[in-house]
């Protein structure tokens, strides 16, 4: 009877003892979660702040007409919404690529 008493005590010891080692190691495991996430959310903020300034340079009206006047392209801003509606469309436009092969 004795040897069946201790024999229960141990083994509700062996599963006391294995839950805590696996909470243990689960607590290590969600820390090492939350560095890694926090260092992508440090990445991925100043990823979007160069992002945004780059999206910001390329939105000047300086580099948008310098662009379109590359194109050629006869335009007219309404103001009303922002937009550029090209008035007539250049002919050199038309022009499709040749069947030529440039080495």
């Amino acid at each position: 009877m004795k040897v069946c008493r201790y024999g229960c005590v141990l083994v509700v010891i062996l599963i006391m003892a294995i839950f805590t080692m696996a909470e243990g190691s689960r607590k290590i495991q969600i820390g090492y979660d939350i560095t890694r996430m926090e260092n992508e959310l440090v990445r991925l903020s100043e990823e979007s702040k160069r992002l945004k300034s780059k999206s910001d340079k390329l939105r000047k009206p300086d580099k948008i007409s310098m662009k379109v006047k590359n194109m050629k392209l006869d335009l007219s801003i309404e103001d009303d919404e922002n937009i550029a509606v090209v008035k007539k469309y250049p002919k050199h436009l038309d022009k499709k690529p040749g069947n030529k092969i440039e080495a």
